[in-house]
């Protein structure tokens, strides 16, 4: 007879009904008050930044969870671009009983991940999760961590760019330099891509600043290269101060290009980006999985987008003074400013 069950049967009566009464105000604790249903989820939302593309994806996390018809209460904070306070954010998270933890974009995810090995955490809109050491595989993480990434195929894009620009041969890229998981995996797939035998033949040149004012010059050094068309990656420094890059763009009459929603939303003539809304949907579903169907999130592989959109603006093209071949306007899946253009 084992010491565990020994004890269990010299337990005194009254402590067995101290026991039971435990257990019933923890089950009550749990359920809440008779009649009110589940208790609300409790989830902190981590963000590195106010990135439009985080604000979106959280918009679609409000709208899955929304859509689920489940009480719950968000626990929103930005740690302004300082490593030091995401150890704070996860601490009142764990104060405040945070259930499960939405991370929005690489660098809150790759900080929660270091320091958070507990509490679930579900990334979205994470550009590569393995190269940025997030998780070993897109298999899954083996841990406390699942999500979903932003990631589109290099040749996917290099497909779209040439449908807007036939004769591309030169591409000029800029980016920050603080952006290496982000924009600098870009650029490094990329050259990945381009130097296997399925790539076409297309030179990817490259600009890095360390500051936004450096950006004027960095792009000028591009143009004079002579590149066909300058691509702006996904990148917060670069997508937010596109004026110099719009400048020098249209003194060269070369298009701008992008992987970037709010870039192509603004001036580049095309763009193959995704969906953040629907990506924050999807990190609603992975999230219910673990919360509701006791999935280890360890063991969910990695989500990523099956396909793409393709947006053209008429009005950058315009801006640009770039005419877009039509075999690209009639696949394209979104395209603005043509209000504008019927309109003239």
């Amino acid at each position: 007879m084992s010491r565990f069950w020994t004890r269990t049967r010299r337990c005194s009566p009254l402590g067995r009904i101290l026991a039971a009464v435990i257990l019933l105000c923890s089950t009550l604790i749990a359920q809440g008050p008779p009649g009110t249903g589940p208790r609300p989820w409790r989830l902190g939302v981590l963000s590195w930044h106010d990135s439009p593309n985080d604000q979106r994806a959280l918009e679609g996390i409000r709208n899955g969870l929304k859509a689920r018809a489940r009480q719950h209460r968000l626990f929103l904070r930005d740690a302004e671009e300082d490593p030091a306070r995401v150890p704070e954010i996860l601490a009142e998270f764990r104060r405040e009983g945070v259930e499960l933890i939405f991370t929005l974009g690489t660098q809150a995810t790759l900080l929660a991940s270091r320091h958070e090995t507990v509490i679930p955490i579900v990334f979205t809109a994470v550009t590569h999760p393995v190269r940025s050491d997030i998780v070993p595989s897109w298999d899954g993480s083996g841990r406390n961590i699942c999500g979903n990434s932003n990631w589109i195929a290099p040749e996917t894009l290099v497909d779209v760019f040439g449908r807007a620009v036939p004769d591309l041969r030169k591409l000029g890229v800029v980016r920050s330099q603080d952006a290496k998981a982000v924009s600098g995996l870009e650029v490094q797939g990329m050259r990945r891509f381009l130097g296997t035998d399925e790539a076409p033949e297309l030179r990817l040149i490259e600009e890095v600043v360390g500051e936004t004012e450096e950006l004027l010059a960095a792009v000028r050094r591009l143009v004079e290269q002579e590149v066909d068309a300058l691509w702006v990656p996904i990148d917060l420094p670069v997508y937010s101060n596109l004026e110099p890059i719009v400048e020098v763009a249209r003194e060269a009459g070369v298009p701008i290009v992008a992987s970037s929603v709010k870039a192509v939303e603004r001036s580049a003539v095309v763009g193959a980006v995704v969906d953040y809304e629907m990506l924050g949907e999807r990190a609603v579903v992975l999230a219910i999985s673990v919360l509701e169907d006791d999935v280890e999130p360890g063991v969910l592989p990695i989500g990523t987008m099956r396909g793409y959109q393709v947006v053209v603006n008429l009005r950058a093209a315009e801006q640009l003074g770039v005419q877009l071949p039509l075999p690209l306007l009639a696949t394209a899946d979104r395209i603005l400013g043509r209000e504008d253009s019927d309109a003239r």
